[in-house]
């Protein structure tokens, strides 16, 4: 299967859980090995991104969705890429940026 197939693809947890879409893939290109697979859920209403990590052990089935052998509470969060999608500013911070204008 090609990785354009699998890149955007829902993620279930064992449970049927809907984790998220697989965002990236770490290939090996050496040994042409999937080393992890990337999974980011919109979380707190869309306003930040979680990103997991699992590697193929942890795949139980590809096809219509990319099913997980393990639940949610196993996978590894990978917290250092978790940053919201909109930038948080005080407002003062833009007054005083148009009066210096």
């Amino acid at each position: 299967m090609k990785t354009s197939k699998i890149i955007g693809k829902k993620v279930l947890d064992c449970n049927a859980n809907d984790i998220g879409k697989v965002h990236d893939i770490d290939i090996d290109l050496k040994s042409n090995n999937i080393n992890t697979i990337f999974i980011t859920e919109s979380g707190e209403l869309g306003l930040r991104k979680i990103n997991y990590k699992v590697t193929p052990d942890m795949i139980l089935k590809v096809g219509d969705y990319l099913l997980l052998n393990i639940p949610k509470s196993e996978i590894a969060s990978d917290k250092s890429k978790d940053i919201p999608d909109v930038e948080i500013v005080n407002p003062s911070e833009l007054e005083d940026k148009s009066k210096s204008k």
